[in-house]
C-alpha cells in the first residue's frame, strides 16, 4: 500500500498518509495534518478527489 495520495485523474501528489492522518504540504510552507475522509480539488487538473482511511 502506497502512502502517497495522488490525483485520480492526473497523478499529482495531493498528500501523504501518516500515522492514521493525512499530511498536506503547500508551496508557501503551510502544512496540515487532517483526519479522514479528506477531500481536495487538484490544483493541476481541477478533479475532485477523496481519500478514506484504509
Amino acid at each position: 500500500m502506497s502512502a502517497d495520495w495522488r490525483c485520480s485523474c492526473c497523478g499529482k501528489l495531493l498528500g501523504i498518509r501518516r500515522d492514521g492522518l493525512m499530511h498536506l504540504s503547500f508551496a508557501r510552507g503551510h502544512e496540515y495534518l487532517v483526519s479522514y475522509p479528506a477531500t481536495a480539488t487538484c490544483r493541476r487538473c481541477g478533479a475532485l478527489n477523496q481519500a478514506t482511511a484504509r
